[in-house]
């Protein structure tokens, strides 16, 4: 049975990593990991302060007056930068989500990456603007995968491009389409 609590508190005590794709997950995850924390700060996260904790009419909140007050204002204050630590502040959001914006913009295939790698790093990508919050028509994310793909990739692509149905057909089966070709290809020799 120790055993088990030793191995138990070295789970509570590594926290999440956010991987873009697995958003969702992590959600999961996270509220997990702060329940086996320290439950009360979850109630602060999910219920909000405590009466005690609100600000008042005067727009300022009052000093805790009891022992159990001052543990709930600490449980409130390690709950606020729990949030801010994994949220961040909306200027470090904004300025994620213009950098990744930009490095969307700015996205083309490597020279020598075989397009499985700008499929990659472009998914990649979009994953982490849509954890950001950045919603994108399905028809401009395939036609700038597209695009993005080099020189060699015209002759393929152009079709894709002229056709009505890109809105409806996902990343991923795109991808799936065009990989028939790559064994067609031959690559820019430097």
């Amino acid at each position: 049975m120790e055993n088990f609590a030793e191995s138990n508190s070295t789970l509570v005590s590594k926290v999440p990593m956010l991987k873009p794709s697995e958003f969702d997950m992590w959600k999961i995850r996270i509220r997990q990991y702060i329940l086996l924390t320290d439950y009360s700060m979850w109630d602060i996260i999910e219920n909000g302060p405590s009466e005690a904790g609100k600000i008042g009419p005067d727009g300022k909140r009052p000093p805790p007056k009891t022992d159990g007050e001052r543990k709930i204002r600490q449980t409130e204050m390690k709950a606020l930068s729990t949030l801010l630590l994994f949220a961040g502040t909306k200027s470090i959001k904004r300025n994620q989500r213009d950098v990744l914006k930009q490095q969307y913009e700015n996205f083309t295939s490597s020279k020598n990456e075989s397009m499985t790698q700008t499929f990659d790093r472009f998914n990649k990508l979009i994953g982490e603007l849509a954890t950001v919050g950045v919603k994108m028509e399905q028809d401009d994310i395939n036609r700038k995968f597209l695009r993005s793909l080099g020189d060699e990739w015209t002759m393929y692509t152009v079709s894709y491009r002229q056709s009505d149905n890109l809105e409806e057909k996902e990343l991923d089966d795109l991808y799936n389409d065009l990989r028939v070709f790559e064994t067609e290809l031959v690559l820019p020799v430097e």
